[in-house]
Order: C-alpha cells, then structure tokens, then sequence
C-alpha cells in the first residue's frame, strides 16, 4: 500500500510511520522538515507547507497514493484543500481529530462515539468542522473518509509532565517531593501508549467498515488522576505526594500554564473504544506503568528530564497556595503551552 502523512514527524505520527513500514508498506511524509527527525531514514520525504494551499495541491498532483493520514489538520481551510488535492485520485483520507470535540463535562461516561460536540476554543471547533467537512463527503467521486480521535496519548517522544507540563515531574516523584494536583484528583482520565493508538490508524487504512465513520482511538485502562500520579510514581520508583489545588485558584494564579486544567482536565475524560474494538480490532495493551517506564527512560536518554532545582514552577504555587498568598513567579514561568489552542 502506497501512504502519505501529512506531518508525520510528530508524537502519533512517528509510531504510526514505524508500524508501516514494519509491515511493508511504501510510506511518504509531507511536512515542513522543522521537527525532530524519528522515523527510518528510507521513507521518502516532500518538504512542504500545507497552509500554502496551492502550492501543496500542485504538488500533491505529481505523485500518486492509496491513502492519505492528515495528522495536522487544524482548520476547515486544510480539510477543503485536502478534498481538492486528492478527490478521485485517492481510496481512503484518514484524518486525526481529538476528543477536544466534545468539550466537557461529557452528558455520560464512559463517552460515546456519538457525543454532542460542545468544543471549547478554537482548537475543538476547528477539529469539529473539520470532522463534518470530510464525513459530509464520504462516498463521493470514489473517496472514503475516516476520523480518528484520540485522547491523551504519550510514550517515547513525550515529556512526563503531568497537568501543569512540568519536566521535572518524574524526579520530584522520585524525590517524594509534592506535587500539584487539581481539586481531589478524582477526576476519571484515562492515558494510552503511542504504540497502541498508531496501531488503530493503520487498522483503518482500505478498511471496508471504516469508511465514513468516527471511532475513539483512546485507552481501555481507566483510572483517575491520583491513580495516573500514582502509576508515574510506581514507574520511577518514588511516592506520590499530592498537594490538593482547586482547579480556579490554578488558573486565577498561573492562567497560562494552568490553561488546560481548568479547560481539559479538571473534567471526567474516559471514553468507550468498542465500536473501534469492532471495527478496526482496536484494544490498547501497553499497562499504565508500563507506558511511563517506557516514557521517561527516553526522556532521559533524550536529556529532557529536568530536576526540581531547574523547574521550581510547582513549589512556587505549593507555597504560595498554603500560605494564602499570590505566587510570586519569575518572569517566564507562565507559560501557555497550548498556544492558544483550547483558549477562549
């Protein structure tokens, strides 16, 4: 099979490019030749920017594929080029959506495929309409289409930096330093190994029963986040030391850094994955434990872990929330590390 990623240097991207070519497939990657290069170096690579619509729409005439992964569509205008650049000339277009989709609190847990869609930001409602744009035209002119959503995912690629993206997280664990955990930590989360969500793309591709349908490409293990602190912590062999926060006084302190717990993961996020399991044989086998074992062995192979002297942020807001003061953070520290993706 003859498949192009659209990306395909990113978190989801590189596993999903392995397991192709691990089976023997002709894989393609079209992106900007900006990222970290993990992939094998006899993939053949179009260096490109999709948001030049017409430039990559030329291009995309000269060559010739099965199916097409878009891993980084992230507004209606990339799914409308998308159809221009490959209707009638390709099976099957597999797009990487996001359970962002939905927003929250979900209406029932664990989620279903058919959840109303109450995006929050611009990041939910662009990957919304981007969804209706393709499954709209599912069928048409000999092109199936297929949307794959998937949760938090991580594993090696990824740093181990809990709620608040904090790189010294693992060692603070190690340490039995505290840590910051919004409300009670009771919130339902559920976190899924790259290895296993790639493995439900490559499932879907000239897949029969995939065609015009939306599937969760999310974890079956599901816990809460004391539970996910608690597996990091068996992971590196530490203790977890919680330090209960409520989500608004977070976000009134540290509104960017905080941005996603008071958007994202304050809010029960377990979803079902049987209508994947069905159709894609989806199930996700990598353990919880496993998955942060894997995760900050690259972390430290890659010198992305960072030691609690390096990354203070957290005892920073620790102090300053049981004294009941205002942080005083350093210039910097506050940082958005969505962008502005879930704001809004």
């Amino acid at each position: 099979m003859k498949v192009l990623l659209i990306g395909g240097t990113g978190l989801i991207s590189t596993a999903i490019v392995d397991q192709l070519v691990q089976r023997g497939d002709e894989v393609t990657v079209f992106n900007r030749g900006l990222s970290e290069w993990r992939i094998p170096k006899n993939v053949k690579v179009i260096h490109g920017d999709r948001w030049k619509t017409s430039e990559f729409e030329k291009e995309m005439s000269r060559h010739s594929f099965d199916a097409v992964i878009d891993m980084v569509a992230f507004a209606p205008e990339n799914a409308e080029s998308l159809l221009r650049a490959f209707t009638g000339r390709v099976q099957q277009i597999v797009v990487c959506s996001t359970v962002c989709v939905y927003g929250g609190p979900m209406t029932r847990l664990p989620a279903a495929d058919n959840e109303p869609h109450r995006p929050v930001g611009d990041y939910g409602r662009n990957k919304s309409k981007i969804e209706s744009i393709l499954l709209s035209t599912n069928g048409k002119n000999g092109l199936h289409t297929t949307v794959l959503r998937p949760s938090f995912t991580t594993g090696e690629g990824a740093t181990a930096s809990g709620i608040l993206f904090d790189d010294s997280l693992p060692n603070r664990l190690r340490q039995g330093l505290p840590v910051i955990v919004m409300d009670q930590g009771k919130a339902a989360w559920a976190i899924a190994h790259v290895s296993d969500v790639a493995r439900g793309f490559v499932n879907s591709l000239l897949n029969p029963k995939a065609y015009g349908q939306a599937y969760h490409l999310t974890s079956d293990e599901h816990t809460d986040w004391n539970g996910v602190f608690e597996a990091l912590a068996q992971a590196v062999g530490g203790k977890f030391n919680p330090v209960y926060i409520p989500t608004d006084w977070l976000y009134a302190q540290a509104p960017h850094r905080a941005v996603g717990v008071k958007y994202i993961y304050q809010y029960s996020s377990v979803f079902d994955n049987s209508k994947a399991a069905r159709d894609l044989g989806f199930m996700t086998k990598v353990p919880l434990i496993e998955t942060f074992r894997r995760q900050v062995a690259w972390m430290e192979k890659a010198r992305k872990l960072k030691t609690a002297e390096e990354e203070p942020f957290e005892d920073f807001m620790i102090k300053a929330y049981q004294e009941g003061q205002k942080p005083l953070l350093p210039e910097g520290m506050d940082w958005n590390p969505w962008g502005n993706q879930i704001t809004g």
